[in-house]
């Protein structure tokens, strides 16, 4: 495994800092491991930790009607997440292990502290606030589309983020679930089943033992996903 500098490397907002200021940053965090379904926070929670991805993936979760739940992100290592790190007074949103997970984190005021030492990283900042932004207009329009572009656009988001290139394709390096496929895509398990199904048949995508699904045929993924 990565050290906690190594991990640091990986997330954008560090990615200014020397190997020094990585390894004098990296003594500030703590580790922490949760288990698949474990929570990290709850929405509505102080936002009082600044959590990054070392090992593992987190899903970020919203609440519907009924108490439905609503996957809107999927946090691969080396990303960030949580409220405090656009320094919000309370969690915008649930966290729980989509996997096995190992996290780093700091204090919000250590955080607070490490923006002021790094100036540099203060700027990635506004740049997050800006892609986070964008990212939630984009999902908003998505939301008024048909459920084969909406899924479609998930898996091939995934990709982006876990994509390893193979022989065979575009292989998406989480396992996941139809439910999981299901709550990103904002849709019913029965609406992901098919979905899937008829992916599979078209020859776009193949499902492989564990959940880890392989887009085949990414162009034409992308024509059905909107570009």
């Amino acid at each position: 495994m990565p050290s906690h500098a190594d991990t640091l490397a990986r997330v954008p907002l560090f990615r200014d800092l020397t190997p020094a200021q990585l390894a004098e940053a990296a003594l500030r965090f703590r580790e922490d491991r949760f288990a698949r379904d474990a929570y990290i926070f709850h929405e509505g929670d102080p936002a009082e930790r600044f959590w990054a991805v070392r090992d593992g993936q987190v899903k970020i979760v919203k609440h519907g009607e009924g108490g439905r739940e609503i996957v809107i992100e999927v946090i691969p290592p080396g990303e960030i997440f949580g409220g405090a790190a656009m320094l919000m007074t309370h969690q915008p949103a649930t966290a729980q292990g989509l996997s096995d997970a190992a996290t780093l984190s700091l204090a919000v005021d250590e955080y607070k502290r490490l923006l002021h030492d790094y100036p540099a990283v203060g700027v990635r900042v506004i740049e997050m606030l800006g892609e986070r932004l964008l990212g939630v207009v984009r999902m908003r329009a998505m939301a008024s589309e048909r459920v084969e572009r909406r899924v479609a656009h998930v898996l091939l988001k995934l990709a982006s983020k876990f994509g390893e290139e193979r022989a065979d394709g575009w292989a998406i390096g989480a396992s996941l679930s139809r439910q999981d496929i299901a709550e990103l895509s904002d849709t019913t398990l029965e609406t992901a089943i098919r979905v899937m199904s008829k992916f599979s048949k078209e020859g776009w995508v193949k499902t492989l033992r564990g959940g880890y699904v392989v887009i085949l045929d990414r162009e034409t993924l992308r024509r059905a996903g909107g570009g």
